[in-house]
């Protein structure tokens, strides 16, 4: 009797060792983590792009309201132009941690010497509060222009922080410049910042 249930538990033992039943899920415990997690990064990247992507769309529509001279004849203030790229990303970014920096010289050399580094238009790192102040000056006609818009992305994906560059690589800079020269438009322009 006891031979005969040792053969059959011998007999079973053999046949589930040979079986392959199951193995399709024990690969997939194994791979599904790298899987997801790539596939993580591909999609979060891909948004970050898309909004850095319409954050220069919507700073470049934006621009089209200094350079023609509707900003300084109609008095559009800071606040206002922030309002109006917000209007064009919709949905994409909370708009309150969009910085707006716009300011004029009397030539590009001086202005491009004036701007401060675009890391620095923003948010302190990890903080709420500006580095270097926002400045609104959309200048008189003819006069070259530069308007630097920023947004923090702060991922949400698992080993993308070789993407940061603000808040100890917790965050992307997402930065939008556009460099242009004012229209001849009549009036002039407000002050230096």
């Amino acid at each position: 009797m006891l031979k005969l249930l040792l053969d059959r538990y011998r007999r079973k033992s053999q046949k589930f060792a040979r079986s392959d039943s199951g193995v399709a899920i024990i690969e997939f415990v194994f791979i599904a983590p790298i899987v997801f997690l790539t596939l993580g990064v591909i999609i979060e990247t891909g948004l970050m792009l898309f909004t850095e992507i319409t954050l220069q769309d919507a700073t470049d529509v934006a621009a089209r309201t200094i350079r023609t001279g509707k900003a300084q004849m109609t008095g559009l203030t800071a606040a206002d132009l922030k309002t109006a790229i917000c209007a064009e990303i919709g949905k994409l970014v909370s708009c309150s941690k969009v910085v707006v920096y716009v300011n004029t010289d009397t030539s590009f050399a001086k202005l491009l010497a004036d701007v401060p580094p675009y890391i620095n238009i923003g948010p302190t790192t990890g903080g709420t509060t500006v580095s270097a102040p926002p400045c609104y000056n959309p200048g008189s006609p003819s006069n070259p222009a530069i308007i630097v818009a920023t947004y923090d992305w702060y991922f949400h994906s698992y080993g993308i922080s070789f993407w940061g560059n603000v808040a100890g690589n917790k965050a992307r800079r997402l930065t939008a410049v556009t460099l242009f020269q004012n229209q001849p438009f009549p009036g002039t322009g407000p002050g230096t910042c």
